[in-house]
């Protein structure tokens, strides 16, 4: 039994090795979708995979036993527990959500695909990632990460890729493997996140330097992208780090996340809007391109919420239905949100949070942020510790994705996707196993 648990737990972390180097590396030059297309079928096959292996070695028992048992920090534990039940409250919800649908067919497609990808949240929590095994997973995203970002880098310089392929949007022919300059950049706040984390908690010389130096070039392809999103989300995880050293959090983190909940609201409530954004002296227009055409897509997410608050339009709904609520939106608001020229819809909301709401509902994205809130909560006070390096890089990923979904959308990015619902699933163990944090 022993022998076939250990040959399981090796077959996880090869699963999700492949996820991470399928996601960032595979490509298909000779098909349309040349970029997301097999990308999505390698995080697929590889949850899939890794899924059957972890029923195989699944200990019921041990399970109970590891909720149940009141030793260790009990602080830790409850959060672990509150996320755990945050997170079945939210797929309850996303299950309504697509039985209720406008259109159930598509809604019910798309829900078993995104079922499919949440198998990585568990497999990230699963026990067979200790040790080795651990720091593997954990190498293969770094290098996955690194090798875009020389690649961005170098087709900035003029190297093209010996593949001829179409661009995946974006402004610059600087994609790499990704196929788009912006799903590289946040791939590169994630692993610059990581980098600040090992520079500033490692225990090695060595390992410090390796940190800043990934830190550096993920701000070097950020800088030569251009890529307001992912340097935010990078700065603001820079800082909770930073924060975290001195122990300044308990002051940082709330403030932060009364910003982030404040701003979105203001634009979105009219009788703040009119006291807020409406006094500053930008039209419109302005606006808009501040913020490179998102007010209309924004606008679209938060008319599907206004129509529908509870259950939300079903899942996979944002991308039929942003035209026609962009319309309905601007015919109420007496206002153009055009996208930028020449596109003619957003098939995201650029926003993964308003666009989780949209189509599921709020109650589903008030639980999803519940779970989040309680992960960053234990996280925190694992970080805290001197020895918690795994804590303290968890924690930086997860506060670059957060901030990222505010104004893109990781989670609809197969290789950046992947990363973050690992590192959730990762957090969760950490939290329910504490001794194993400070090891």
């Amino acid at each position: 039994m022993a022998a076939a648990g250990a040959t399981a737990a090796r077959g996880i972390a090869g699963c999700l090795v492949a996820a991470l180097v399928g996601t960032a590396w595979l490509i298909d030059p000779y098909a349309q979708a040349g970029f997301d297309a097999p990308k999505r079928l390698a995080a697929l096959l590889a949850a899939g995979a890794g899924a059957a292996l972890l029923l195989w070695q699944l200990n019921t028992h041990a399970l109970r036993r590891d909720l149940a048992r009141p030793d260790g920090a009990a602080a830790t534990r409850g959060l672990a527990r509150a996320s755990l039940v945050a997170a079945a409250l939210a797929l309850a919800g996303l299950l309504l959500s697509a039985l209720f649908a406008d259109q159930p067919a598509g809604a019910w497609h798309s829900l078993r695909v995104q079922l499919l990808y949440l198998l990585l949240l568990p497999l990230g929590a699963a026990r067979a990632l200790h040790g080795a095994a651990a720091r593997r997973v954990f190498l293969a995203a770094v290098v996955a990460s690194a090798v875009n970002a020389l690649l961005s880098l170098l087709q900035g310089a003029g190297v093209a890729l010996p593949l001829a392929m179409s661009q995946l949007g974006g402004r610059y022919p600087t994609g790499a493997l990704l196929g788009n300059e912006a799903y590289v950049a946040l791939a590169c706040a994630l692993l610059g996140a990581a980098g600040v984390a090992l520079g500033l908690a490692a225990a090695a010389p060595r390992t410090r330097w390796l940190g800043w130096g990934l830190c550096g070039l993920a701000v070097a392809v950020i800088t030569f992208n251009r890529q307001t999103t992912a340097a935010a989300a990078l700065l603001t995880a820079g800082a909770t780090l930073l924060a975290l050293r001195w122990h300044g959090t308990r002051r940082l983190l709330p403030a932060a996340a009364l910003l982030a909940l404040l701003l979105p609201l203001s634009a979105a409530l009219p009788a703040l809007r009119a006291q807020t954004w409406a006094r500053l002296p930008y039209t419109v227009e302005q606006y808009q391109q501040l913020t490179t055409y998102r007010l209309g897509a924004w606008a679209a997410a938060l008319e599907m919420l206004r129509s529908r608050p509870w259950t939300g339009h079903g899942p996979g709904s944002y991308a039929e239905q942003s035209q026609t609520q962009r319309f309905a939106a601007e015919i109420a608001l007496r206002q153009r949100l055009a996208p930028a020229p020449p596109g003619t819809y957003f098939s995201q909301a650029h926003q993964d949070y308003l666009q989780l709401a949209a189509e599921a509902g709020l109650p589903v994205l008030l639980a999803v942020l519940a779970a989040l809130s309680c992960l960053l909560g234990g996280l925190l006070r694992l970080a805290r510790r001197a020895a918690a390096l795994e804590a303290r890089i968890l924690l930086g990923v997860l506060v670059a994705g957060m901030v990222a979904a505010l104004a893109w959308f990781p989670l609809q990015i197969p290789f950046v996707a992947v990363v973050l619902l690992l590192a959730c699933g990762r957090a969760w163990r950490l939290l329910l196993d504490d001794a194993e944090a400070g090891a």
